[in-house]
């Protein structure tokens, strides 16, 4: 059910002649009102000169204390150069991995400065390489009620662009950004709101969120992102500037399907602009990757719209590099240990964490109202919502215990996706208190199935089926007069239920006094989603 109301409203969208406000896209990000500009503190610690570019090794702070590692390839010659920033997705070495160096390398080559800036915090790679995993891990549920790891990012990047408008050998009016896979959000977010980017590419990335793999990693899923729709809506903002999008044939997370709907979705927007050359889609044959052949594209694109070249599909690579991470043979590229690629030793990486950001995230001043009434789903268009028929009296536990009763309602909450639940800015408790009102007599009208998606027999049916206490169907309808809450998660599922029937007499054995209290009780599915924004309701 989560699944289909997410991927409903990525079918929906928006109207390309209204984009998303951008200040909707900070709030989710958790950058609104923007964090302040502190100093950078930025200092190359070393600079290598190779054939036809130098290489500079970067550290620079895009908040107070939150350290950034990049490397910055400057071709040799005189500038000022266009720069392409890049960002990277979920790779073991991060800028260091070969096929990475390998893009930098192959801008600089074609007289085109490169930026890669490192990913902030640790997923699967907590490796000495990785040299901002002192941030902290990417895999924290508490992030989502801050600022979460896209929002980072994101800031990084921007941060990134105040850094390069100090460096005298950059063409400051010829700016683009190449994004890939995990990375690409954060690039697509950053191009939307920043206008210094002047053109963007996106590889196996920005497929449909109707089409695509929605497991990816917990630093991808942001607070709320479904409510404003799909890729499309996102990159609508930056109508005509141009855009390349490449996938490959046997991706599938990033669907070549998804990737086509976020063309065809972006072609009108284009064509009413009388721009429709600036938008272009190609499809590579192979498993999702960045490769040569999709190098050659790239650059061939940012020749012409950062060099002002004619169009051309690809441009040969000048030298022979890296192919790919599926084919990483190395050739013209370090080694991911070379001490010339690290930026700073290990004993010089002080950095505050993510937590040390989003560790109070309430703030009166930019907290709004909490519409329950606006933030109930109808349920039952993505799914068979079942009738629960209790006593007069009903009780809910987090689990099993030797005090339950038969009839006592044992809410599984593993079986939920928390990360979709994230996406459609809803906590786990508050899905479970709307499938409650839902359920019990004297629910809301208008619930049931309207065939927009057909669920019936998924998961979450068989989930709700199970959950139904053992009262003859012949037993008339009573309304619930109170609800017991046994647990810690059941608690918050009781008062959110509450909120929708406010004569219901709750008893609870856990109280929480504000959404602190909930980030700081360590149970994942307490985490509300952009809890920074609403008032706590209770």
């Amino acid at each position: 059910m989560l699944e289909a109301r997410v991927r409903d409203l990525a079918r929906r969208g928006g109207t390309l002649d209204n984009p998303i406000a951008k200040v909707d896209i900070r709030r989710i990000l958790g950058l609104e009102p923007g964090p302040e500009r502190t100093r950078l503190r930025a200092r190359v610690t070393g600079s290598h000169p190779s054939k036809g570019y130098r290489l500079e090794k970067l550290r620079y702070e895009s908040l107070s204390g939150f350290l950034v590692t990049a490397h910055l390839y400057i071709p040799d010659g005189e500038g000022p150069f266009p720069l392409v920033i890049n960002t990277h997705g979920h790779l073991p070495f991060k800028k260091s991995q070969p096929h990475v160096q390998s893009r930098g390398i192959s801008l600089a080559l074609e007289g085109i400065a490169a930026l890669i800036i490192d990913s902030p915090g640790y997923s699967d790679d907590r490796i000495q390489v990785n040299e901002r995993s002192g941030i902290g891990s990417q895999d924290d549920w508490a992030l989502s009620m801050g600022i979460p790891v896209v929002g980072f990012y994101v800031w990084d990047l921007i941060r990134g662009l105040d850094y390069i408008e100090g460096r005298p050998e950059i063409n400051l009016d010829k700016i683009g950004i190449s994004c890939d896979s995990e990375g690409g959000l954060a690039g697509a977010f950053a191009f939307a709101l920043d206008e210094r980017l002047k053109c963007a590419t996106f590889v196996c990335t920005a497929s449909s969120f109707a089409f695509s793999k929605l497991d990816f990693g917990l630093d991808i899923h942001t607070p709320g992102i479904s409510n404003l729709g799909d890729w499309s809506d996102i990159l609508a903002n930056r109508i005509p500037s141009p855009i390349l999008l490449i996938g490959a044939s046997e991706d599938s997370e990033n669907t070549v399907e998804g990737l086509k709907a976020t063309f065809n979705k972006l072609q009108p927007g284009f064509r009413t602009k009388r721009a429709e050359g600036n938008l272009k889609l190609e499809v590579v044959d192979g498993p999702k990757d960045y490769s040569r052949r999709m190098r050659e594209s790239m650059v061939a694109f940012f020749r012409q719209h950062l060099l002002d070249e004619p169009a051309k599909s690809f441009v040969p690579e000048k030298r022979p590099l890296t192919d790919s991470f599926h084919n990483p043979f190395e050739s013209g590229t370090a080694a991911v240990d070379d001490p010339r690629l690290t930026v700073l030793p290990w004993f010089d990486r002080q950095t505050k964490t993510f937590r040390d950001f989003s560790a109070h995230p309430v703030d009166s001043t930019i907290q709004a109202p909490f519409h329950h009434e606006k933030r109930l789903v109808g349920w039952g268009r993505y799914g068979r919502v079942e009738k629960i028929q209790p006593h007069d009296v009903l009780t809910i536990r987090d689990c099993r215990s030797a005090s339950g009763r038969a009839d006592d309602l044992i809410l599984p909450f593993e079986l939920l996706d928390q990360r979709l639940c994230i996406d459609l800015g809803l906590s786990v408790s508050e899905v479970f208190g709307q499938l409650l009102h839902f359920s019990l007599p004297e629910g809301p009208q208008g619930w049931e199935s309207t065939g927009v998606q057909s669920m019936t027999g998924d998961a979450i049916t068989s989930m709700i089926a199970s959950m139904k206490t053992l009262v003859s169907s012949q037993t008339p309808s009573k309304p619930v007069i109170q609800v017991i809450a046994d647990g810690p998660i059941s608690s918050m599922v009781a008062v959110h239920l509450k909120l929708y029937r406010p004569l219901l007499d709750v008893a609870c054995s856990h109280h929480f006094g504000g959404w602190d209290d909930l980030l700081n009780s360590g149970i994942r599915q307490l985490v509300h989603p952009g809890a920074i924004y609403v008032t706590w309701p209770f």
